[in-house]
């Protein structure tokens, strides 16, 4: 919903919720000026004013997306966790759930990523590296760096982190094919518990495994 005031603070934030919508729907590329500036009760030259450009207004859409997705439900920490194990199946379950739902707290992330994976625009990634996945990315890494219990090289490390990220976002990218195949992803938050959980069996398995063969 797009917030209703007649401020110039108010303005900007009407702007920046008209442009998410817009963004969302669309792309960055056939997203229209006018239509957002119509959605929020502003003129053209308010962009430029709150944000300078299309482009501006655009990253700004992705840095508050971004923001929106991973607040909406707190992120797991493994310091919240006697076991680290536990930490990772809380996360791989809370991870599960922000790539799988689209709520009412997070509504344009989805597709504003959607849209970038078929047409990328400079800049648009980098922000949501920095405000979501790199802290997705940084927490992955501090649980399982407490499960395997000591020090480990940054490449293999990484391969290890990005083979929890895969787990976690495969049924996303892959729904379609999946659906072909007769094993639809979940899209209530008790399936996608239920799919998390096998998910963290596998994961904490393999992590047990690269400990038990000494880090090989």
């Amino acid at each position: 919903m797009i917030p209703v005031s007649d401020s110039l603070d108010d303005t900007k934030e009407r702007l920046l919720f008209a442009a998410g919508e817009e963004f969302a729907r669309v792309g960055f590329r056939a997203a229209s000026v006018r239509a957002i500036v119509d959605a929020a009760g502003a003129n053209v030259s308010s962009v430029k004013y709150h944000y300078g450009s299309k482009e501006d207004l655009y990253l700004a859409v992705w840095e508050f997306a971004a923001g929106q997705m991973v607040s909406s439900e707190p992120m797991p920490r493994v310091g919240g966790f006697d076991d680290p194990r536990d930490a990772l199946r809380e996360f791989i379950a809370w991870f599960m759930r922000l790539v799988l739902t689209e709520s009412d707290e997070h509504p344009w992330a989805g597709r504003l990523l959607a849209h970038e994976t078929v047409s990328p625009t400079p800049g648009a990634l980098d922000v949501f590296v920095a405000n979501c996945a790199g802290p997705i990315r940084d927490e992955i890494a501090r649980i399982v760096r407490e499960i395997i219990g000591r020090p480990v090289r940054g490449k293999t490390l990484d391969d290890l982190v990005y083979a929890v990220v895969a787990l976690c976002v495969n049924p996303k990218h892959s729904r379609e094919i999946l659906i072909k195949l007769g094993h639809p992803p979940p899209t209530t938050r008790a399936g996608i518990n239920r799919m998390a959980g096998v998910m963290a069996d596998f994961a904490i398995g393999g992590l047990e495994g690269f400990v038990a063969r000494g880090g090989r």
